[in-house]
């Protein structure tokens, strides 16, 4: 039997200001869902508001409520009624309105990071793909103007070599006797398992610029597959920055300058002990970033970085790095994209063996479309390095020169999708050449990643 309840209606009359008048439950929800209809959302408002008082667990009115209170100015009451509305929903549809009602208060509160929150869960219950799309675009105009931006990643790599080791037990370098690599300067097999989160906050933003400072963490753990008296934390890393950067739109363009502190953390084995122990490096950094159009197709990059990597391991001490880069991009009438990026790394170290100049170039396409259920980018490129003065137990002859051919590979899946969140597979190998063998290794690594969609 549907239950009674008095509503008091504030109505526009010159001698009477209220009238009361008796409805059911059934019919008192109808009448504020017809006021909200009607662009009436401080009537609907009243009526909601004396249904919840008579039942605080009334879904109906907690929507309303969630509807209304926003327009009315106040976000937090309506926030507040849709997320109990989520939790007496017994549908997906029922879950769907809920979060999108709650994440639009919370818009409204400028509460942004909860906003992007509450469209997530609104994203694990759409009905059909056009409501997905509407709410994707609405997470990304919300991220838009979000202060803070966080990025997370997490990936899952099985490699068939997961400490950089060489592919050889024999250790030769020109002017040196030949000797034997330990166990863990041999190539590996196994897996690595990486986590990277980063945020940043706009501290300040205007029609031509804008200030951001961050926070960035990276960590990697490594379990080794195959026989080995190795432990797994020896090639565990850890690295954390914080940074800042200003960017400025330019008559021609844009220009970044950015400064970060951090530090990576590794460990060093001591192979007879059977033991690891914590080392690491601090690093300092500066540099500036511009960009360039060239037309509507194409722009330039350009980059100068100025790096010193300070090590608590003796024997190594500082290293003075400058790192110059430069790319091209092109935008074909398919919209597919090309690139070709040129870096050149000199470092000047208070240890021999960290003194080196390095030369990258490689080229990059990116297909705009998908390719039946998959987007992809692919490239590769070569890497030159060169150590003059390098020693093992004698200075090497002609020092030690390397060289690296590397191919790459981003498969994503866009029509697989959770909360937001996209897996994506990422595909590297690599062969380097050296004239000291520690460092002939080839590597080749496939990965699962999941990334965010906005």
């Amino acid at each position: 039997m549907a239950g009674w309840v008095a509503i008091v209606l504030l109505v526009a009359h010159p001698v009477q200001a209220q009238t009361a008048v008796d409805l059911t439950v059934d019919e008192a929800r109808a009448l504020a869902t017809r006021a909200m209809l009607a662009d009436e959302p401080a009537l609907a408002l009243q009526i909601a508001q004396t249904l919840l008082s008579q039942n605080p667990d009334d879904r109906t009115a907690l929507v309303i409520v969630a509807a209304a209170a926003p327009r009315l100015g106040d976000p937090a009451t309506g926030r507040q009624a849709g997320a109990r509305a989520w939790r007496l929903s017994d549908t997906d549809d029922q879950k769907y309105e809920a979060a999108r009602l709650t994440a639009l208060a919370a818009a409204n509160e400028e509460r942004f990071t909860l906003s992007t929150f509450w469209l997530r869960r609104a994203l694990t219950v759409a009905p059909n793909a056009a409501e997905r799309a509407r709410t994707t675009q609405d997470a990304r105009a919300v991220t838009r103007r979000n202060p803070w931006s966080s990025q997370f990643s997490i990936s899952l790599v099985p490699s068939s070599n997961v400490n950089g080791g060489a592919e050889d037990a024999t250790s030769t370098a020109p002017g040196n006797p030949t000797g034997t690599l330990s166990e863990d300067a041999l190539a590996l097999s196994g897996w690595r398992g990486s986590l990277s989160f980063g945020t940043q906050y706009r501290i300040q933003e205007a029609e031509r610029s804008r200030t951001l400072v961050g926070l960035q963490y990276q960590s990697s753990r490594v379990r080794i597959t195959e026989e080995t008296t190795v432990p797994d934390e020896a090639f565990d890393t850890t690295y954390y920055e914080v940074n800042i950067r200003h960017d400025r739109i330019l008559e021609n363009g844009s220009l970044s300058l950015r400064a970060t502190r951090g530090t990576y953390e590794y460990r060093d084995l001591n192979l007879r002990a059977g033991t690891t122990e914590f080392q690491k490096f601090d690093i300092r950094r500066i540099g500036l970033d511009r960009q360039i159009p060239l037309s509507d197709r194409s722009a330039l990059s350009l980059s100068a970085t100025r790096e010193w990597l300070d090590y608590l391991a003796p024997g190594i001490g500082e290293v003075d790095r400058r790192i110059f880069g430069t790319g091209l991009s092109y935008q074909l009438e398919s919209r597919d994209r090309i690139s070709g990026n040129f870096t050149l790394v000199d470092s000047d170290g208070e240890s021999v063996n960290y003194t080196s100049q390095e030369r990258t170039i490689s080229l990059a396409y990116a297909w705009a479309e998908p390719i039946g259920p998959i987007s992809l980018s692919a490239g590769g490129g070569f890497k030159w390095s060169d150590y003059p003065d390098y020693r093992l137990l004698l200075p090497v002859d002609g020092g030690r020169q390397d060289t690296t051919s590397f191919i790459f590979m981003n498969i994503g899946f866009p029509e697989i999708e959770y909360a937001g969140f996209s897996p994506g597979l990422r595909i590297d190998a690599s062969q380097a050449d050296s004239n000291v063998s520690r460092f002939d290794r080839t590597t080749l690594a496939i990965g699962l990643t999941i990334n965010s969609t906005f």
